[in-house]
């Protein structure tokens, strides 16, 4: 199977189930792929225990029918993920697949692909206050290669992308650093502004979700932000739609008949 186009919904839920269900049943027939931030977590049912006479609880993300969820291994107590992926199982030929050989967190999944003969990546982050992510990112990027987007929720406030942001963040150099490994580049929306509404008066709205990608790609600059359908989440919804083969290789290719 061969794409030359991927679409992308990237939005941080705030842990909300009835958010994460309704985006999974409505987009199935829309995008290929759903980066999550801030996954729900929920009781799904309890398992069989040798000390709990009601069984042991067992909490988990929402699945659905129609996509393959991608998560880090967690204990369902402490260190729940903070991000998840769903890839439509229309791409299933595409063989996606988690890299934990690479980074193992979290925060953090990178993922990869089939394109033809091409292996190509994904990243969806979640970078706490601390900045978690940024530096585990920068600590292990150089193992990764032929990256076509990182997205995500960063938490980083900075004046060059959020015109609320009246500074420079200190995380700035390392966040380029880990773009300029990557061959990527910020990207701007065709419709820009906040992607976090304030929670109170007294605090302005600001720009915490990115978008990295080769600036060479036809879907540079070419996103598109979504707020009049964030609701429940204070976060809102990134339309991305990426290249991901070159022009002169579709042509060159033949379909098996």
């Amino acid at each position: 199977m061969i794409k030359h186009k991927l679409k992308i919904f990237s939005q941080n839920i705030r842990k909300n189930k009835t958010l994460t269900d309704l985006i999974l049943e409505t987009q199935k027939n829309t995008f290929d792929i759903i980066f999550i931030q801030e996954p729900a977590r929920s009781l799904l049912r309890r398992i069989p225990s040798n000390t709990n006479p009601e069984g042991d609880p067992l909490y988990g993300t929402p699945n659905h029918l129609d996509w393959t969820l991608f998560i880090q291994d967690h204990d369902n107590i402490g260190n729940y993920p903070r991000v998840v992926t769903y890839i439509n199982k229309q791409l299933s030929r595409m063989r996606f697949s988690i890299r934990k050989d690479l980074i193992n967190h979290c925060d953090i999944n990178v993922i990869d692909f089939h394109n033809g003969q091409d292996v190509q990546f994904i990243i969806n982050v979640y970078s706490d206050n601390n900045q978690t992510a940024i530096h585990i990112l920068r600590n292990n990027i150089r193992n990764i290669g032929n990256m076509i987007i990182m997205t995500g929720d960063f938490n980083i406030r900075d004046s060059d992308w959020d015109p609320n942001a009246h500074h420079h963040s200190i995380h700035i150099e390392d966040l380029m650093f880990i773009a300029d490994c990557l061959d990527l580049e910020l990207a701007f929306p065709i419709n820009p502004g906040p992607t976090r509404f304030a929670d109170n008066q007294h605090d302005s709205n600001s720009i915490l979700d990115l978008v990295f990608m080769n600036p060479n790609n036809s879907g540079f600059n070419k996103h598109i932000l979504k707020p009049e359908i964030h609701l429940p989440s204070d976060h809102i919804p990134l339309f991305i739609e990426i290249s991901i083969k070159e022009e002169k290789a579709l042509k060159a290719w033949i379909p098996r008949t």
